[in-house]
């Protein structure tokens, strides 16, 4: 009996150890991705640099009470769907839209959701998306008016569990990139007509998804 005893804590413990073994693996390939999709952005972006100076760009005026879904150009822009999601696992690319994005997952639905509040300039919901962990010194956003995105395109790098003082949870990464038609600043003022990436951490630790960080590649 108590070879038998012996026997089973020994497979429990093994089975224990390949488990974390296979966490830290998942882990680890995350990392690398995302590692290495930002690093290829950097480089990208580091070679637009335009001497050592930020490029300074000219901002159309702000219209606080535009309703952006009444610009004819803004909808010409959108009609046929301006949101691209793409899976890194399966490196395939699909036009999704905001009522069937649950159906590539919660957490693809709640980035939808993100960039639809950025469109509506609704401040409160936008900054309602930020985890507890989001950076104190790292400013949410201040007032801004709706935004007229398109070329949208949600890339999903990769997922993985974590085990944080006894608590387990999921994290996941992004790559967001956008256009703004007539860009007037108040919510981007580092873009001026084109797209720049950003690299975004969510994760449920609290029970529901939300941003624990934001990475912006910058020209230099």
């Amino acid at each position: 009996m108590k070879k038998q005893a012996s026997e089973k804590a020994h497979t429990s413990a093994d089975n224990k150890k390949k488990l974390i073994i296979v966490i830290v693996s998942v882990l680890g390939i995350m990392a690398l991705l995302f590692a290495a999709s930002y690093a290829i952005d950097l480089y990208n972006d580091s070679k637009n640099k335009v001497g050592d100076e930020p490029i300074d760009y000219d901002f159309y005026p702000a219209d606080f009470n535009e309703n952006i879904f009444e610009d004819a150009d803004y909808m010409m822009k959108i009609e046929n769907g301006f949101i691209d999601y793409t899976d890194s696992s399966t490196n395939l690319t699909l036009g999704i839209e905001r009522e069937t994005a649950s159906e590539h997952g919660k957490d693809v639905e709640f980035m939808v959701e993100y960039v639809y509040s950025i469109i509506n300039g609704d401040l409160e919901k936008y900054n309602s998306f930020f985890s507890k962990d989001y950076p104190e010194d790292s400013k949410k956003q201040d007032r801004f008016t709706m935004q007229k995105l398109y070329d949208v395109v949600i890339t999903k790098i990769g997922n993985g569990d974590v085990t944080d003082g006894g608590q387990s949870y999921t994290k996941y990464e992004f790559a967001l990139e956008y256009k703004i038609l007539e860009n007037n600043g108040t919510f981007r003022n580092d873009i001026g007509s084109g797209a720049r990436k950003q690299y975004i951490t969510v994760s449920d630790k609290y029970g529901e998804f939300g941003i624990e960080s934001i990475t912006y590649v910058y020209i230099k």
